[in-house]
């Protein structure tokens, strides 16, 4: 199995996704510092291989026709092993109750 999370682009909007809202729940925290925390420990380990399994664009649409040069996001599928690293990451740095 693999777990999706949503690119890291500092100070832009980012989607919803299943470990940041568990992540979020568990932890009391607000969702940009959950985003970014999890994005802060997956930099620890991304040079790992496999860890990234794919990437694939939000809409993929703007790689053909991207007129408005819009920002071109994207969804990346991680391994369940790093999602249980972030987790654990989590457990490491934030108390709960």
């Amino acid at each position: 199995m693999s777990t999706e999370i949503y690119d890291d682009y500092p100070g832009r909007n980012f989607g919803n996704y299943d470990l940041l809202d568990e992540l979020v729940e568990k932890h009391g925290i607000d969702r940009r510092e959950a985003h970014e925390s999890i994005h802060a420990f997956l930099a620890q380990i991304v040079d790992i291989d496999g860890v990234i399994l794919k990437r694939e664009p939000v809409n993929p649409q703007l790689l053909q026709d991207n007129w408005q040069d819009l920002d071109i996001r994207y969804w990346l599928t991680i391994s369940d092993s790093a999602a249980n690293d972030i987790r654990a990451a989590f457990a490491a740095s934030y108390e709960t109750d």
